[in-house]
């Protein structure tokens, strides 16, 4: 009886130990497989490549538009001078040459202080008594150099009936970019003011290196006939849809307007015959 159950006893613990061998043998092998499924391979990192986009790809632009054209593409159609040839400057009065401009100053620059407006920011030309002609009410007025029209007044305060010619750095040659004191893409701009009746060219039109522009008159704060001129540095493609100051119906727009071109100094004002008479041997 005792040798039996001995038996019986021995039979069970041998099956229960095989059991356990191999239930802790299959763990083993789920292990394994685990690691080796899951293991980075050095070889081939295409897929954290792929999934861990850089910054730099999230903000590729791929539908970059085509460049427009500059503006002095668009209103320069000239050839680039040689090392050799002159600048090309035209008078802003039809009937007086450059070099005869200086005999008929009234009004000759006379620089204010940093941002302020008293003085003289330009130049004026005009006479009472000049080679028989007793005024210069109706003279015509043509364009310095080549542009864009970036302001027409149209009898506003101070300025009168008033044009404004907008031309590029890259127009200019070297040694003017220097003396003129251009900062890099700087355009030079062209004030014609006082002008008899509203200015014969439009907003935003292309004109010429001696275009007509309108005549000498006596709109806005003058009661003598005559042009005054201003010519300033800044920044390009400004458009001043209006300018007006010291009148009550001025505008807040048409005030800000007559204070970043007169006083801010963001437009810097130099003496009109620098330009004008840089030509000249």
């Amino acid at each position: 009886m005792i040798t039996w159950l001995h038996f019986l006893l021995l039979v069970s613990l041998s099956i229960l130990v095989a059991c356990n061998n191999s239930a802790f043998a299959l763990g083993d092998h789920h292990s394994s497989q685990d690691e080796i499924d899951y293991e980075p391979n050095p070889e081939n990192h295409s897929f954290l490549e792929d999934s861990t986009p850089t910054s730099q790809s999230l903000y590729v632009n791929t539908n970059t538009p085509l460049p427009v054209r500059t503006l002095e593409e668009s209103i320069l159609a000239s050839p680039t001078p040689t090392p050799t040839s002159k600048f090309n400057l035209c008078s802003p009065l039809k009937l007086h040459a450059i070099e005869n401009l200086p005999a008929i100053i009234s009004g000759p620059y006379d620089p204010p202080p940093h941002g302020k407006d008293e003085r003289h920011h330009g130049v004026d030309f005009g006479y009472w008594n000049f080679e028989g002609r007793t005024t210069m009410q109706g003279e015509l007025v043509q364009s310095v150099l080549p542009g864009i029209v970036t302001m027409v007044l149209h009898d506003r305060f101070p300025y009168g009936n008033t044009v404004i010619v907008e031309t590029p750095y890259s127009y200019f040659p070297a040694n003017l970019v220097t003396l003129l004191g251009f900062e890099p893409d700087e355009s030079l701009y062209v004030l014609y003011a006082h002008l008899d009746t509203p200015p014969w060219v439009d907003l935003g039109a292309q004109v010429e290196a001696c275009q007509l522009l309108g005549e000498v008159g006596l709109s806005g704060n003058t009661d003598v006939a005559h042009l005054h001129l201003e010519t300033r540095l800044g920044p390009p493609n400004t458009i001043f849809e209006s300018m007006l100051f010291y009148s009550t119906s001025a505008t807040i727009k048409e005030m800000d307007n007559y204070r970043l071109w007169r006083t801010s100094g963001i437009f810097r004002h130099f003496d009109p015959m620098l330009l004008l008479l840089s030509n000249l041997p």
